[in-house]
């Protein structure tokens, strides 16, 4: 028995710290700046998630694919919100073993599109065009599957995956799903690939 699998290794999991713009305007006059925006100085923003993602597939003929999810969190005392974004940690938007390849899916956040064999996207529910789902952890079942986008590369501007205007504490936590689709034309064996997620403070 053919088996493929993936392994998408997620970028931003130890705490990364950023650092907000300070906003000095009125700050000599009491109670007229944004100290509950945490303007004052520094408003920091901490990003995790939950780690790796692994998607096995026994590829058919016709195409099989899996579902797997991954849970970002974000913990901000910024009282004017964040931003998360999600994009390739390289220019490549692949999943790559070796000489052998699976491409990212063509659809966007805004346009999914369905997953056809040899393909890999992500999608949350309900957010932007992608529908109210729910999406569930599933293992090689039958291709297509619908709604999902392509990951941007490094070098273009990364889909934005969370927006927020208000703070995070206790920490928020978002569910990005990956999909892959494959037959029996892809390689045997493990693809990778590694996804970056970035937080910012608004």
């Amino acid at each position: 028995m053919r088996r493929l699998r993936s392994l998408l290794v997620l970028a931003g999991l130890l705490l990364i710290p950023i650092v907000a713009h300070a906003d000095t305007t009125d700050s000599t006059n009491y109670g007229l700046g944004d100290y509950g925006d945490c303007n004052y100085g520094s408003c920091s923003i901490t990003l995790s998630s939950a780690g790796a993602v692994n998607l096995d597939i026994t590829p058919t003929q016709a195409g099989t694919c899996s579902i797997a999810s991954n849970d970002v969190s974000v913990l901000t005392d910024s009282t004017s919100g964040y931003n998360v974004q999600l994009a390739s940690s390289t220019v490549s938007t692949n999943l790559i073993n070796g000489a052998s390849t699976i491409a990212a899916s063509g659809g966007t956040a805004a346009s999914p599109a369905i997953l056809n064999p040899n393909a890999w996207g992500w999608r949350i529910d309900g957010y932007s065009g992608f529908g109210a789902g729910p999406t569930s952890a599933q293992s090689s079942i039958t291709a297509p599957i619908s709604g999902f986008a392509g990951v941007l590369a490094s070098n273009v501007t990364p889909a934005t995956i969370k927006t927020s205007s208000s703070a995070a504490n206790p920490a928020v936590n978002t569910t990005v799903w990956y999909g892959l689709c494959a037959d029996t034309s892809a390689l045997n064996g493990t693809y990778t690939t590694q996804v970056t997620y970035t937080a910012t403070t608004n």
